[in-house]
């Protein structure tokens, strides 16, 4: 598995923290946009047609009462997304979503960001810490809006909104702010004068810029360093090891895709063609065409071959882990046919039946079965094909030269063609005769059993 990428000055944190290969397959769909103060992402009840990825804007989550005033919820920046609905399986917004720091984000198409987290991949993970994240913020603005000073809220939002920023300056209103920590203007410009007059901060018209950090924090509640801590936390649990890399290309973007790859070739194509006379460049252009279209149809198709390549060995790696549990579990296990032929069968089946897992020719369980238990065991697999619902059998297996004869309950299932039988055969013991089996288990003659249980995994 690829390492994640260190994180960027000024990039988004989710983004950067992905592994490289599933961040270059992301970064084909996201667009770079700017965002200005005050634009609008979502109203409430919106469907979300995009997810945003702050890399130097700030967005809010505002929430507006009937009389129109506001509080804000939580604030999103180069740490997380927009668009926590989607992640959550909602796809509408309950709050609205507005720009309080103009700059730029990556933006994704909510369908692609679906397709992705469909995937069950490392942004899945990242997108729902950063949800529990999110959720802390929340509930630590809430405590701090109802239970500290107006100083100390201001102190928690401008700590809060630095992290976000590459320096120590923010371009902020006090009316502004005012509405986002749901308080007076008056209240707002009263605690900002306290601040700068302990030489925390300068406040010019607009624009704030915090001139001690350490004694801004200090002043601070405990609401800021829970919020952080708790970033911090989240980005720093183990990376969770999935079973594979997952490269498989969105079949929404599949040709946006393909195209890509041939970006560069026809840019040569056309500056080749520009240094000819018109008509060489113009019969050039439509053989240029054509062949762009093959080629694009061919980078499609390879690009399904990696994909179905990437399921094979998927499903090759589940293969192999199952057949070696099935093969090697302590419980003897049979597919049969409609005849009754033995298909299939495990290492403990094989010494159950004292037959061996090398021979090629058929079997047919009954032959094992004790003869008075044939009508039981026929009745058994014929109810089982006519798909009725009889749980088990009881009847007694032949004796071998390994084996005495042997109560067995069997229980099964058809398969979802209902042509095979999968059976599972169970030991049972009358009454007395639990104690002689544990004794024979613990004596040294069963060495014998053990011999053969190597035999049969050597062959």
């Amino acid at each position: 598995m690829s390492e994640p990428l260190p994180p960027p000055a000024g990039e988004n944190r989710i983004l950067a923290t992905l592994p490289a290969d599933e961040r270059a397959r992301l970064m084909d769909d996201l667009e770079q946009v700017t965002l200005p103060l005050g634009h609008v992402l979502y109203e409430p009840g919106d469907v979300l047609g995009f997810v945003y990825f702050p890399t130097s804007c700030i967005v809010s989550l505002v929430f507006t009462t009937e009389n129109g005033a506001t509080a804000e919820l939580a604030m999103i920046g180069k740490d997380g997304l927009v668009g926590i609905p989607l992640v959550l399986g909602g796809g509408t917004s309950t709050h609205k979503a507005v720009v309080q720091c103009a700059g730029t984000a990556w933006r994704l198409r909510a369908d692609v960001m679906t397709w992705e987290l469909n995937q069950h991949g490392h942004l899945l993970r990242l997108a729902l810490s950063y949800t529990q994240a999110l959720m802390t913020q929340m509930a630590q603005s809430v405590v701090c809006n109802r239970h500290h000073a107006v100083d100390q809220q201001l102190c928690r939002w401008l700590l809060l909104s630095l992290d976000q920023l590459p320096d120590n300056q923010l371009n902020m209103t006090q009316e502004l702010i005012a509405n986002m920590l749901g308080v007076r203007r008056e209240a707002v410009t009263e605690a900002a004068g306290k601040l700068q007059a302990a030489g925390l901060i300068q406040y010019r018209r607009g624009q704030i810029t915090v001139t001690d950090r350490p004694g801004l924090e200090a002043r601070a509640c405990e609401c800021y360093s829970v919020v952080r801590a708790e970033y911090e936390r989240l980005f720093h649990l183990p990376q969770v090891i999935l079973p594979s890399d997952r490269a498989r290309p969105n079949p929404a973007t599949l040709r946006k895709r393909a195209e890509a790859r041939l970006e560069k070739e026809k840019a040569d194509r056309l500056a080749a063609s520009n240094a000819a006379s018109d008509a060489e460049a113009d019969a050039a252009w439509q053989q240029a065409r054509l062949v762009h279209e093959l080629e694009v149809h061919q980078i499609e198709l390879e690009m399904s071959n990696e994909a179905l390549r990437q399921a094979y060995d998927d499903a090759d790696a589940l293969h192999r882990k199952y057949a070696d549990i099935y093969d090697f579990a302590p419980i003897p296990y049979f597919t049969l046919d409609e005849a009754g032929v033995i298909v299939q069968f495990n290492l403990a089946g094989a010494i159950l039946l004292d037959i061996q897992r090398s021979h090629t020719r058929p079997h047919r369980f009954a032959a094992f079965v004790k003869p008075e238990f044939l009508p039981v065991f026929n009745d058994f697999l014929d109810e089982k094909l006519r798909g009725r619902c009889r749980r088990s059998c009881e009847l007694v297996l032949l004796a071998t030269a390994h084996h005495p004869e042997r109560p067995v309950r069997i229980q099964a299932v058809t398969d979802e063609s209902g042509r095979e039988i999968q059976m599972a055969v169970l030991d049972i013991f009358p009454s007395g005769q639990a104690a002689d089996h544990d004794r024979r288990h613990t004596d040294p003659q069963h060495q014998v059993v053990n011999d053969r249980t190597a035999q049969a995994s050597a062959q």
